[in-house]
């Protein structure tokens, strides 16, 4: 089998208790058969914990939805007292992903954890991804079917080959890879209040993502200015045209293959647009810094990673809400 990756993938390394945010809170932390058989038995007072916390196949999670097993300091003591192999699969996977498709596996590292963002930002040049051989079994896949994916996956790579362009302006890249115009900043959808429209109707995570689009909300819909006109929403400058290009094909990476199995080949296409384009238009506003520089590259750095982990927490997390995305971009013209 061969398994593919991005350039950045070997170098993710959790930064643990460093980490402004934690992926033990907030999500609801499903605990795989194998682990729970594992901790039936683990013996003493910790045994006895672990086994009360576990109700439905989940660990019973504390006031603000914290992991009943996560420290003052934000470390997992399940780590600290039984070693890394004890961790259930979640919490040893994530923020990694895995898709398989016959013969090729692919991996990656999603965008909710900072750390992952951190690495594809600051890449140097286009995205790359990097192959070697592995020794996993392979899906099977029907001649028609392998025939397909190989197309799925030219078709993907084409969208890499412009967006790695280097003698092409952003502006270009978009277009031959998206199909969306420059003279139309909001494409593949008509203004902003579109792409609000859009997140109104996301199934939110939580407190942290209903604050955030009550910002954007405000900012779309500010009082108008002394001439009787709405002050324009544009690109907020954070994102260089590097990072840009890196974030739509990572996005790509993602998610354009899964069309063989999910359909929505077009609304798979234009979602990595929309991602980027609520990222740049709201960056302030998903990452609640109001008053952020874009010149100040500290805080520049930190309110790009706050602004793209909230909004792919919020979207590339829910099924539900990619169904809804996919399905509305499906219609949109290139």
């Amino acid at each position: 089998m061969i398994l593919i990756k991005p350039d950045f993938y070997d170098k993710f390394k959790c930064t643990a208790s460093r980490c402004s945010d934690t992926c033990c809170v907030g999500w609801e932390i499903d605990v795989d058969k194998p682990s729970q058989e594992a901790y039936r038995k683990v013996a003493g007072a910790f045994g006895d914990r672990l086994r009360e916390n576990i109700v439905d196949g989940h660990f019973k999670l504390l006031p603000h939805d914290r992991c009943p097993f996560l420290d003052k300091d934000n470390l997992c003591e399940i780590y600290q007292q039984l070693g890394e192999g004890s961790l259930c699969d979640i919490c040893r996977e994530h923020p990694r992903f895995v898709e398989v498709y016959g013969d090729i596996m692919e991996r990656g590292l999603g965008l909710c954890c900072e750390e992952a963002t951190r690495l594809l930002l600051e890449g140097e040049g286009a995205l790359q991804l990097v192959s070697e051989e592995i020794d996993e079994p392979e899906d099977e896949l029907g001649e028609d079917d392998e025939e397909i994916r190989n197309e799925v996956l030219y078709e993907r790579e084409q969208i890499f080959k412009f967006l790695a362009d280097d003698s092409a302006p952003l502006s270009e890249k978009l277009y031959n890879a998206f199909g969306c115009s420059s003279e139309y900043p909001f494409a593949p959808l008509e203004n902003a209040e579109a792409y609000l429209e859009l997140l109104e109707k996301t199934v939110s995570f939580g407190p942290a993502w209903d604050e955030a689009l009550a910002r954007i909300q405000l900012r779309i819909k500010a009082p108008l200015k002394p001439n009787g006109r709405a002050a324009p929403v544009t690109d907020q400058g954070f994102f260089s045209e590097n990072e840009s290009r890196r974030l739509l094909a990572y996005l790509t990476y993602r998610h354009y293959a899964k069309c063989l199995f999910e359909g929505f080949e077009q609304g798979k296409r234009l979602f990595p647009v929309f991602f980027w384009n609520v990222v740049r238009f709201f960056t302030r506003e998903l990452a609640g810094t109001l008053d952020a520089n874009p010149a100040d590259e500290a805080q520049s750095k930190q309110v790009k990673i706050d602004a793209i982990k909230i909004l792919s927490r919020q979207l590339e997390y829910a099924e539900e809400n990619m169904v809804l995305l996919e399905r509305a971009l499906e219609g949109a013209e290139e």
